[in-house]
């Protein structure tokens, strides 16, 4: 009866999840996280401009570089800090790029939802809890984080034919983290540019970018600050300033890709799916291509295409990926 019980509580719990296979499939990419076989030398975190503009499979094609986008839609410093310790926990990279394209938010930001595509699927253990308990908004518990269906109870109105298709296995829908978009739809010709000497590095960013780079160098891992580049800038020179004064320190490098747009051939009339502020898939290409040159001329990487064991798991990415396929 006990067994039944639990069954059936967890049956119920999974139905009222959001499944995130069919919308807002950035939700996925934590769990899908989990299912890789071999280790991926290189992890990259941030929020959405990374799962749209950096495209691992590029990586693998022109540098036989293996790695994942571990991350979310506006993935804040804390948030970032947890996915980065818990890849450490689960596989040991060989490198973190953390994009700081999140990190202007105020100290008290806080998106629910957002929080919830990160934090539903990410396997139980110490940085689940200790993310939970940062990430949490006044009215939030642990429970309703451990127990969805605590917070997702009144879903029952709007369940759908996917809630019960994908209630037991739900397939891959992401890339190794990269979420393919074909969309365009061109940029305003001029940048925006108001506002963006008033943009600093909070108090709580500048804390968790420090911890960041402090569990990097304590794990021996080099660390390599970006921003994606995108069509609007988001902030100015203090802001740049401020990261470089807890970067340098840590001998940490940070690069805005926004100055090298030429370099990149990245045209916004073409390479963005919503106006500039995302890559799409021509634009993740271009990207990923010299971020990969840089990558590998200035850190030690490995060139896995011609380990069998490798070749074998990024076939059958590639061929998934070049076939359109879940």
């Amino acid at each position: 009866m006990l067994a039944l019980t639990v069954f059936l509580f967890w049956t119920v719990n999974l139905l009222f999840m959001p499944k995130y296979i069919e919308k807002d499939p950035d939700g996925r990419i934590t769990a899908e996280f989990y299912r890789e076989k071999l280790n991926n030398d290189v992890i990259f975190t941030g929020s959405s401009t990374v799962y749209a503009g950096i495209n691992p499979i590029t990586l693998w094609k022109e540098y036989g570089l293996t790695s994942y986008d571990r991350s979310n839609s506006s993935q804040t410093a804390w948030i970032a800090y947890y996915m980065i310790k818990d890849a450490i926990a689960v596989a040991k990279p060989k490198l973190v790029v953390l994009d700081v394209g999140f990190f202007y938010v105020a100290d008290d930001y806080a998106e629910e939802a957002e929080n919830r595509k990160t934090l539903d699927d990410m396997r139980i253990g110490r940085e689940k809890f200790q993310c939970m308990k940062t990430v949490m908004t006044e009215d939030e518990t642990v429970k309703d984080y451990l127990f969805p269906i605590l917070r997702f109870h009144t879903r029952w109105k709007y369940l759908t034919a996917e809630d019960f298709k994908y209630l037991y296995y739900k397939p891959s829908v992401t890339y190794n983290g990269y979420i393919r978009s074909d969309l365009v739809e061109p940029a305003a010709a001029e940048k925006k540019e108001e506002n963006l000497q008033d943009v600093r590095l909070s108090n709580r960013n500048g804390l968790f970018l420090e911890n960041i780079l402090q569990l990097c160098r304590d794990e021996q891992i080099p660390v390599l600050l970006i921003k994606t580049p995108s069509h609007d800038p988001k902030w100015g020179d203090e802001f740049e300033a401020d990261l470089k004064f807890v970067a340098d320190p840590y001998g940490v490098d940070y690069i805005n890709f926004d100055d090298y747009t030429d370099e990149i051939g990245l045209d916004y009339s073409k390479d963005t799916p919503d106006g500039g502020g995302h890559l799409n898939a021509s634009g993740a290409e271009k990207f990923s291509k010299y971020l990969g040159a840089y990558l590998t001329e200035h850190f030690t990487l490995t060139d896995h295409r011609n380990d069998p064991a490798y070749v074998k798991v990024w076939q059958e990415k590639c061929e998934r990926y070049d076939n359109g396929q879940q």
